[in-house]
């Protein structure tokens, strides 16, 4: 019964330093310039830019190599297949469903936060183009990392649900990279 005690109290101090996080950035730190990069920047997040990035990485065959985006496509849908399935299992609401004094600057798709699918698909997409142009790997991380930030500013998670986010996309990855790269190689190139 003590360890449940200790569980308990532990986990009500990281979902309130969560939610200290979450007012930190959604609040303290906000400007009318900020809110327009933070709006554009989430979309780097989101369905169309990343599918659209995975297709031209396919298309564009002399410059670049088609498996990039095979992986990407692998990727975000078995990550994002498995983030859905995570969000209705925990059911965590929105911020501006719980919380008061909020700035909500998006409408959210859904109504469960928990993880991000913005930031699992960010990171996703960094990580593998990440590996195969190293050279642009901290700038291509940073954005990820800004879109991860702006899903918490713009008030639409909290920032528990961005780690897990990236968590899930570097287990994603690390799966759909290493443990399938020389299948996919080998029968998704001759398509």
């Amino acid at each position: 019964m003590i360890g449940g005690k200790h569980m308990n109290s532990f986990s009500h101090k990281i979902l309130t330093k969560d939610i200290q996080a979450f007012y930190y950035l959604n609040t303290r730190i906000k400007s009318q310039i900020l809110n327009k990069i933070m709006l554009l920047i989430t979309h780097l997040g989101g369905a169309f830019f990343t599918i659209l990035l995975a297709i031209l990485c396919i298309l564009i065959k002399p410059g670049f190599n088609p498996i990039i985006g095979w992986e990407i496509i692998l990727v975000l849908s078995s990550s994002h297949l498995f983030v859905h399935i995570i969000k209705r299992l925990i059911n965590r609401q929105r911020p501006h469903v719980k919380l008061n004094n909020i700035e909500l600057l998006v409408d959210p798709f859904e109504p469960y936060s928990f993880p991000s699918g913005h930031t699992t698909a960010s990171f996703s997409v960094a990580l593998i183009l990440s590996f195969y142009l190293p050279i642009l790997s901290p700038v291509l991380l940073t954005l990820a990392l800004l879109v991860a930030i702006s899903r918490v500013y713009l008030g639409v998670h909290y920032p528990l649900d961005i780690l897990f986010g990236v968590i899930i996309a570097v287990i994603f990855v690390i799966i759909i990279h290493y443990g399938l790269y020389y299948y996919i190689e080998r029968y998704l190139l001759e398509f």
